[in-house]
């Protein structure tokens, strides 16, 4: 079993509300708190759901009015200029709340607006940790996709073009004052999206209780997160208006995003952002394809703390005489199970990442998240990303 960090903090910062139909309370709250001149942000494909109008038009007839919305370009995820651009068009927009409605993107730009509604500058200015001065323009976030947990970390992640990283503003003034996790607004998420942001969430919740950083809490909210996910996520695919999967999967990713939070992300995580900044590999699927490989190896190379996980999975006794390598060798085993029931892609050829891409993504990998590479409970350097990124290109 893995031994917790024994220096442990954490910041469980979250106001959420989470049941069936509670996006419609939105316009009471806003009321009850003298938010009078609400704009929203909106992911230009989830604007058009016949789910959306609906909410909007009650939104409507109980007196809310938006004093501008904005759809958001949801063909791939945004950068530090578009982010500037988008702020932009509400200068002289008299805003008292951002509301973002849409996936993880969509969601960081709601934020990212807000921030520099009251900061002033470029946005890239307060690229990093604790450079925000000021507290932006409060934002409400109702995500549509359960897997980014960007509605509960301090973090609104964009790329820089120029410098072709990706890195995201973070940490003081970073956060939204109330998430709803409405599962209505989950019912109209495409089957594709829906794999691929259940998958960025068990990485979070995975990488949150293995992680050398690890420490009660997070640890506490990952295990139930998985727990969750793995419950919840093949129904969600193959009955998309079943309520009770997708609110197992919203508080999954919720869960998944409190552990993340306090602890940071591994491998999987790490790899994941030059595969999506140089090849434009979704966020879910490039670290959702990578994780089931670092279970591996960290298994083969004797890590036994996947068993606190495997133990809360339904086919595997919490209290048996298994021993903790044959409950980690379980989780593995586990995972490609679910990969296969929900039919999750295992290798990157689809986005056009081949064998010979292996040396340039490994480079990045190791100059730009080494980070992500320590907190592996295993030993995790160039010759092990290597391994891990050329068993999944051909």
């Amino acid at each position: 079993m893995n031994r917790l960090n024994l220096a442990q903090s954490w910041s469980l910062e979250t106001n959420a509300w989470f049941g069936i139909g509670a996006s419609r309370r939105l316009p009471e709250w806003l009321s009850a708190r003298g938010c009078v001149r609400p704009s929203l942000v909106v992911d230009e494909a989830v604007a058009v759901l016949p789910t959306t109008q609906t909410l909007l038009a009650g939104w409507n007839a109980q007196g809310m009015r938006l004093v501008k919305t904005h759809l958001a370009h949801s063909t791939q995820e945004p950068d530090y200029a578009y982010l500037d651009e988008a702020a932009e068009t509400f200068r002289g927009v008299e805003t008292d709340l951002i509301i973002g409605m849409g996936g993880g993107s969509t969601l960081d730009l709601a934020k990212g607006i807000g921030l520099l509604l009251r900061n002033d500058g470029p946005s890239l200015a307060y690229r990093g940790m604790d450079r925000v001065r000021h507290p932006g323009v409060p934002v409400v976030l109702l995500p549509t996709t359960a897997g980014s947990g960007s509605e509960v970390t301090a973090t609104a992640s964009f790329i820089d073009r120029t410098s072709r990283t990706k890195l995201g503003i973070n940490g003081r003034h970073v956060g939204c004052l109330l998430s709803v996790l409405d599962p209505e607004l989950l019912a109209s998420c495409p089957v594709w999206v829906t794999i691929g942001s259940g998958l960025d969430a068990l990485v979070h919740a995975v990488e949150a209780v293995t992680a050398t950083t690890a420490h009660a809490v997070s640890v506490l909210f990952g295990v139930e997160a998985a727990r969750l996910l793995f419950a919840g996520l093949p129904m969600a695919v193959r009955e998309p208006s079943n309520l009770e999967a997708r609110a197992n999967t919203f508080l999954g990713s919720h869960y998944a995003g409190m552990a993340m939070r306090n602890v940071g992300g591994g491998p999987a995580s790490g790899i994941s952002y030059p595969l999506g900044v140089h090849h434009g590999v979704p966020h879910g699927f490039a670290g959702g394809i990578l994780l089931p490989h670092v279970v591996r190896f960290n298994v083969a190379n004797g890590y036994t703390g996947y068993a606190q996980l495997s133990e809360r999975l339904d086919h595997v006794p919490a209290r048996s005489r298994v021993s903790d390598a044959d409950k980690a060798a379980a989780f593995e085993e586990a995972c490609w199970a679910l990969y296969d029931d929900l039919g999750a892609p295992t290798g990157l050829t689809r986005w056009g990442v081949r064998r010979q891409d292996v040396e340039r993504l490994v480079d990045l990998t190791v100059t730009q998240r080494q980070a992500n590479l320590h907190v592996n409970p295993v030993p995790c350097g160039r010759d092990e990303v290597t391994a891990l990124l050329e068993a999944v290109t051909e």
